[in-house]
């Protein structure tokens, strides 16, 4: 892999926190799903600490919800314009309330 190759794949990479730290990795352009996410990742021209460091800390946003957003975000970009049905999008009840909160926050 070149170097060029490499930087673009790192460049490409975002980290995001739970509240109780917990670490995903995932691609940015999956994260652009939120709007929230997508205005704070706002290009060469953005004055945001997390655009820079290509890592978003949510103190309020537990783990479970944070990973169901994350699911969501891959499956919202696999099924965008799919021609084929949708399949169901499981949501365990116990984080109903949190995932819809979440999800008014990040704007998804």
């Amino acid at each position: 892999m070149s170097d060029e190759q490499n930087n673009d794949l790192q460049n490409d990479i975002l980290r995001l926190y739970s509240s109780t730290g917990h670490e995903f990795v995932l691609s940015r352009k999956m994260s652009y799903v939120s709007g929230t996410i997508k205005s704070m990742l706002g290009g060469d021209n953005s004055n945001f600490i997390e655009d820079q460091n290509s890592e978003i800390r949510f103190r309020e946003i537990s783990t479970a919800v944070l990973e169901k957003v994350i699911q969501y975000f891959y499956f919202k970009n696999k099924y965008t314009n799919s021609t084929t049905d949708l399949p169901e999008f499981p949501i365990n009840d116990k984080i109903v309330v949190d995932l819809l909160l979440c999800a008014h926050f990040l704007d998804t």
